[in-house]
């Protein structure tokens, strides 16, 4: 990712009177990093474009407003903060097992894929989980039961 995410999520922690502890990971949407504030509490930090932060920042409030924080056994984040300005999300940090990163989700509907790429889709997926997927599946159906369509599966996001 780019030098303009770092400087934002350094110049946003100052604002917000926390600091950086470390980076969590970084994807096509953005990048995360560790923080902590004066309570000594850690939590995520997340910059990323405008799309990716509408998305996923719609996907918390929707998590949160119907008090989800775990999908089919999954821990889900708990949305802290979201700020539009800055594209910025505050998350709790979760432990394995969890599903993170909704910057890519589709809410109330699906995307309008074809047939044949919901299957080649389903297929790369399944292939990525093995003996896992029945797991997985089962935590998609609930995402789509709560409106939320996720579409970034691999192991960095639904992790076992």
């Amino acid at each position: 990712m780019n030098e303009d995410e770092s400087e934002m999520a350094e110049a946003y922690a100052m604002l917000r009177g926390f600091e950086l502890t470390g980076e969590l990971g970084a994807g096509l949407n953005g990048r995360v990093w560790k923080v902590r504030g004066n309570s000594k509490r850690a939590w995520a930090l997340k910059i990323q474009d405008a799309h990716g932060f509408r998305l996923e920042r719609d996907c918390y409030e929707r998590l949160g407003e119907l008090g989800v924080t775990e999908v089919a056994g999954f821990n889900v984040p708990v949305l802290i903060h979201a700020d539009d300005h800055w594209r910025a999300i505050e998350m709790s940090i979760v432990d394995r097992p969890f599903i993170v990163d909704f910057a890519q989700a589709y809410l109330d509907s699906p995307p309008d894929f074809s047939a044949e790429v919901w299957e080649e889709r389903m297929k790369t997926w399944q292939s990525r989980y093995e003996e896992d997927w029945p797991q997985v599946q089962r935590a998609l159906r609930e995402l789509e039961g709560l409106g939320i369509y996720y579409l970034d599966v691999h192991r960095g996001n639904i992790a076992l």
